[in-house]
């Protein structure tokens, strides 16, 4: 018999090439590290991870639409800060609403510029970066802004159901979404056309604008539930906020198989990547290895996941700007 008449064998030939490096990097870190496999280390590490699985849901959606998003960090800042001083003036509810609506500000602009005014997905959103860190900075005074509420906000992210965190079942939940959203609709087909042949999907008569707007806001909407997660986890309005956030979600998707180049990709990729990133993560601070180790396992990644690819054209002029 040949394996491709074995049961199940075209359910593996479907699965994606990095779950196999997945199961050897688990295998080895739980191997060498007998603490990593310990239930409440497991539940860490994924209550830690769903903050960058929901933040790598966004990245994921602009990646495969042929763009790329480097304000996702600031925008969490952003958000926390927000929530933090609306917080003091408004019901708890009101004040996340808030912080969520900040964050899709922030990509509704970033759709604007991009796909109406034809601006570089790479400079406009590493300009955001830059001016909603600045603007987070301002608004609160430069230091940190503390939540008077700081139990109720904490029930977001310190919470479970039946042992599960509140963080890993939303992460969960908004997985589904995202493969319901790529998988089943036509704006999320759509994205695979424009990434992979802008061309071609001018040609049928797609919408390019308005679609390729929908991106950025759909993906702000995903870095918006981890924003509020995060700010329920920090209980503060933090400037300064997880700035490493969009190379740690490029990384994610890059591991998980997702180009950087566009076109390609899944929620399964996604979710892949991440628990990749956790895991070496987590090996790290079992390893009682300094913090700066983590950035360099970072830089690592990034840069083997970019020569694995090939170079991303992220410099080069929006490509709608012709059409």
């Amino acid at each position: 018999m040949k394996m491709a008449d074995l049961p199940g064998s075209h359910l593996l030939r479907r699965l994606p090439v990095s779950i196999w490096g997945l199961v050897v990097i688990v295998a080895l870190v739980a191997l060498f590290l007998p603490g990593f496999a310990r239930i409440g280390n497991i539940t860490n590490v994924l209550r830690v991870g769903a903050i960058l699985a929901l933040a790598s849901y966004g990245q994921t959606i602009v990646l495969i639409s042929g763009g790329i998003d480097f304000s996702i960090g600031s925008s969490v800042a952003l958000c926390s800060v927000v929530t933090a001083l609306a917080v003091q003036q408004l019901p708890l509810g009101l004040a996340l609403t808030a912080g969520f609506a900040s964050i899709i500000g922030v990509g509704a602009i970033n759709g604007l510029l991009i796909a109406y005014l034809k601006l570089s997905p790479f400079l406009v959103t590493l300009g955001m970066l830059l001016l909603v860190h600045g603007f987070a900075a301002i608004v609160a005074g430069g230091l940190p802004v503390e939540v008077p509420d700081r139990e109720g906000i904490h029930t977001l992210s310190g919470s479970d159901l039946l042992g599960v965190p509140y963080p890993v079942i939303i992460a969960g939940l908004a997985a589904g979404a995202l493969y319901l959203l790529l998988e089943r609709t036509t704006l999320g087909r759509s994205w695979f056309l424009i990434g992979s042949n802008l061309a071609a999907a001018a040609a049928t008569g797609i919408r390019l604008r308005r679609n390729i707007f929908l991106a950025y806001v759909l993906a702000a909407v995903f870095v918006g539930v981890a924003g509020l997660i995060l700010t329920s986890r920090v209980a503060a309005g933090e400037p300064n906020l997880y700035p490493t956030l969009p190379f740690e979600t490029m990384a994610a998707c890059a591991v998980g198989g997702i180009p950087l180049t566009g076109g390609r990709g899944s929620a399964l990729n996604a979710v892949i990547g991440v628990i990749v990133i956790a895991v070496l993560n987590n090996a790290i601070v079992l390893l009682n290895f300094p913090a700066y180790a983590q950035l360099s396992l970072l830089g690592i990644i990034m840069v083997g996941a970019v020569i694995a690819q090939g170079m991303p054209s992220w410099t080069r002029p929006s490509r709608i700007r012709s059409l």
